[in-house]
């Protein structure tokens, strides 16, 4: 969430600075793999250009968490961040944050508003 608001305060600074809102046509955006969901967490920290919202982009987001994989290697090392390094983010998409799923930062992720603002949406990833 706090990497969210992080863009959400970059793209502001960058219309405001190079583009007078009279100017701002679209505004689009295309995130790949962890910044598809940075950029979900940013858009309601942008209320105020949802009109020119036009098309998002997400190439191999993980919008469903990291569930499962089938090689063992991946997975005992993803085991390792999780515990050893106490990665948050890996915690965060295994939803494993907390110990209701309705509680935790991907389930909140997708209450918060704004991919309703866009007129063109894509989700692109294989399994």
């Amino acid at each position: 969430m706090e990497m969210g608001e992080r863009l959400a305060s970059e793209v502001r600074n960058y219309i405001l600075s190079f583009c007078p809102s009279s100017c701002l046509a679209k505004l689009s955006f295309v995130g790949h793999s962890l910044g598809g969901l940075i950029i979900r967490a940013a858009l309601p920290h942008l209320a105020e250009f949802s009109p020119k919202f036009y098309t998002y982009i997400s190439l191999s987001s993980p919008h469903l968490g990291y569930m499962y994989n089938s090689n063992k290697i991946l997975d005992a090392g993803m085991w390792v961040l999780k515990n050893w390094r106490k990665s948050l983010s890996l915690t965060q998409l295994s939803m494993t944050d907390k110990s209701r799923t309705e509680d935790t930062c991907l389930f909140r992720l997708t209450q918060l508003p704004g991919m309703e603002w866009f007129k063109n949406i894509v989700l692109c990833c294989s399994y």
